[in-house]
């Protein structure tokens, strides 16, 4: 319960600040607690974004678990890509600290990113040599914090179904229900 409240305090202090201000003092005083208390469950702040980067990773991962499968695997993509942005973006906090932290070691861990995005490796093993689909999540993962940063952040809109439709053709290909809507964009 307590590492809950710090997550979510680092989240929303990070959203409203940025990373840099997420000092253990400001955490402190967003929960009104005491940094012996915080101490008792995390050694310092990197072990807190540890943990925020789990728990981000977690709570994506329970969206993505909402889609269902399709026989199409570029449709089932594309709804694995809606339904990332559409979280992303009703979600800012973590949208906010995944865009703050990229290229730091928190996301070097291959592992997390797998997690992540699990979702979208399990259905590209049947398309992709392995070798490749972690490169493709990884520049998947960082196109669509960009587009966010720009859409959500900074102009405070979301995104229309066509654009997240062209994002996913553009990594994944077109579906059947894609081909007749983007062959009009292109």
């Amino acid at each position: 319960m307590y590492k809950t409240r710090v997550i979510k305090a680092t989240l929303e202090i990070i959203k409203e600040n940025k990373l840099e201000k997420a000092s253990i003092g400001e955490i402190m005083k967003k929960m009104k607690s005491s940094p012996g208390n915080l101490y008792y469950y995390f050694k310092n702040k990197n072990e807190i974004y540890k943990e925020v980067l789990h728990y981000s990773s977690n709570e994506i991962t329970k969206s993505l678990s909402g889609v269902k499968k399709s026989d199409d695997i570029q449709d089932y993509l594309f709804e694995l890509t809606e339904n990332l942005v559409r979280f992303l973006e009703s979600r800012e906090e973590i949208l906010n600290f995944l865009i703050s932290i990229k290229g730091s070691c928190y996301m070097k861990e291959d592992i997390v990113i797998e997690k992540l995005l699990s979702k979208f490796k399990n259905a590209l093993i049947k398309k992709e040599p392995d070798e490749k689909i972690l490169l493709k999540l990884c520049m998947f993962l960082g196109a669509i914090n960009e587009v966010l940063y720009v859409n959500k952040l900074k102009k405070g809109r979301i995104l229309k179904k066509d654009e997240i439709a062209e994002i996913s053709y553009f990594f994944w290909g077109k579906s059947k229900h894609q081909n007749r809507e983007l062959d009009r964009l292109y």
